[in-house]
């Protein structure tokens, strides 16, 4: 049963095709290589290749629905392409009797060579048969035994450690380090009402230990395989994710996973529940708008719904059906481009939520974040307060059309520093307790994150949804829940707009800045990057 388990319902990956046409028993580099290169009119790089087949034993040990016994089968493939060890299906022994008779038993193929024995007792007893294993990489029971022990210990090491985390990363990298801040490190958890604790678990101490762990780790390892969980614990932000597989929660035990999850939901804002819009989008689903005509006059006709109606999500959802169902009525437009991808998808979505609220302002396309010259940072998209003449930053994004691997670093551990430095600023500028919002946006996938510090150096950041982006009318049926999603995070940025107001208005008053709070001690800037070597620097 085991070795004829197939992969199934995996199609949105194409780096999966080879193991979903292929059971268990049949999946060995060597045959994949030769699958490759069968379906391309030239040979590709064996790096290439080697890269791309231990990509997809990743995917699969992170896969949910396949079963552990396929996972640690393709942590053993791995282990194979970082080694010496071949994978082979051959078996060689040699038994031999007496002096003469030798037994090769490989594929197939026996030589023997037969003398009888003297018919002695002593002769028996020199007679006995020896066998001597030469070479056998097919598993008996004992081996069965010990592989599972081995397996089971090797479980037990964080799967980052051995696993290439950005197998794409084929060129040489660096980590950079910049106003490192390691001296005031020691007073981190020096007092104890400056400690995250929950449930009179110390979480402040958990992370602070797996930075020290992990800035010993990053001195032996390459710097191209470092995960992203573990590049921005460097950089003293530390994500939380109700999957715990993209969480630090990860080296954490599993009752302290649990105990976090309830702080990665809405909190006490649930958004007003839509009158119609579900049902409206249901039924454009069912019965889309046949041409551009009919489709504007459906539109006009639920915008004036919604509005007498006063019902946020119905608004919001008539507002953007009114801007994207004309052009969805043709088929879907090529989104190829980020700008294109930007144009069609995300700007009716953040237009509509963002505009809705008289102290937020939007500013698109690669627009400076900061003039700082450590961090200078340029946001595809960003939300900001401006009281008076002070301009604050309170939501960023980052966009890409299609999932990519990142050959630098990953969008994710971008947004999450220009989130970070806007968080310092804030506080700089006396805002209290503020949180920061950001948004990736990656094909049809969007993920909100909140980022606050309830400790220092800790840069606390929170996966607060992670939903599927519509494409299509036989998608549309997702738009209110993107809205709903969006206005939450749209009352979080409300709420830190409106202390930016009263930190603004209050220097006017006394003449400077509020105490900050939380206190500048707790603020981070410390900065690590991973980055390329120029060739002109390699040996």
């Amino acid at each position: 049963m085991y070795d004829s388990f197939e992969l199934k319902n995996h199609t949105s990956d194409p780096s999966l095709k080879y193991f979903m046409e292929r059971p268990i028993r049949k999946w060995s580099y060597k045959d994949f290589e030769s699958a490759v290169n069968k379906s391309k009119q030239r040979t590709r790089s064996s790096t290439k290749t080697k890269n791309d087949y231990l990509s997809a034993m990743n995917n699969i040990q992170n896969l949910s629905d396949v079963p552990e016994y396929v996972k640690k089968e393709a942590r053993r493939l791995s282990s194979l392409q970082g080694s010496s060890e071949k994978e082979s299906n051959n078996a060689i022994f040699n038994i031999t009797a007496n002096d003469s008779n030798v037994i090769n038993c490989g594929t197939g193929t026996y030589y023997t060579g037969q003398h009888s024995p003297p018919n002695t007792k002593e002769t028996a007893l020199k007679s006995t048969p020896v066998l001597t294993h030469v070479n056998d990489e097919h598993d008996n029971e004992k081996e069965d035994e010990v592989q599972d022990k081995e397996e089971d210990e090797e479980d037990e090491i964080p799967s980052d450690l051995t696993i290439d985390h950005h197998p794409h990363r084929t060129c040489e990298y660096t980590l950079t380090y910049a106003e490192s801040d390691e001296a005031s490190t020691s007073t981190e958890t020096d007092k104890d009402d400056s400690k995250w604790i929950i449930d009179d678990t110390c979480i402040s101490d958990l992370c602070f230990k797996l930075k020290s762990t992990t800035s010993q780790i990053v001195k032996h390892a390459n710097p191209a395989q470092i995960s992203d969980i573990r590049i921005l614990v460097l950089n003293d932000i530390y994500i939380l994710d109700k999957n715990s597989a993209f969480s630090v929660t990860k080296y954490f035990p599993d009752a302290i996973h649990t105990t976090l999850k309830p702080t990665l939901f809405f909190e006490t804002y649930v958004p007003t529940k839509g009158l119609n819009c579900y049902d409206w989008c249901l039924e454009i689903e069912a019965y889309p708008p046949v041409d551009w005509s009919s489709s504007l006059s459906l539109c006009a006709e639920l915008l004036t719904t919604a509005c007498k109606s006063g019902n946020l999500l119905d608004m919001h959802t008539a507002q953007v059906l009114t801007q994207i169902l004309p052009v969805l009525t043709n088929g879907p437009p090529d989104d190829t481009t980020e700008d294109s991808y930007v144009h069609y998808y995300l700007s009716p979505l953040l237009s509509s939520v963002f505009a809705s609220d008289s102290r937020l302002k939007m500013k698109w396309a690669n627009g400076q974040l900061n003039y700082d010259t450590l961090n200078a940072f340029k946001p595809d998209f960003s939300v900001y307060n401006l009281s008076g003449s002070t301009k604050c930053v309170v939501l960023i994004a980052e966009f890409k059309p299609k999932e990519q691997n990142s050959y630098i670093e990953s969008d994710l551990v971008k947004l999450a520093k220009q989130m970070k430095s806007t968080l310092n600023t804030l506080i700089i500028n006396g805002v209290s307790k503020p949180k920061v919002c950001g948004i990736q946006c990656e094909g049809e996938n969007v993920c909100t994150y909140t980022m606050d510090l309830p400790s220092p150096k800790l840069y606390r950041m929170a996966n607060v949804s992670k939903i599927k982006l519509f494409k299509n009318l036989d998608q549309i049926s997702l738009l209110p829940s993107v809205i709903t999603h969006l206005l939450y995070l749209k009352t979080v940025a409300s709420q830190t707009a409106s202390k930016i107001e009263t930190a603004v208005l209050s220097k006017y008053n006394n003449l400077k800045r509020p105490a900050p709070i939380p206190p500048l001690d707790w603020l981070s800037n410390r900065s690590v990057t991973v980055s390329r070597i120029p060739k002109k620097q390699k040996k």
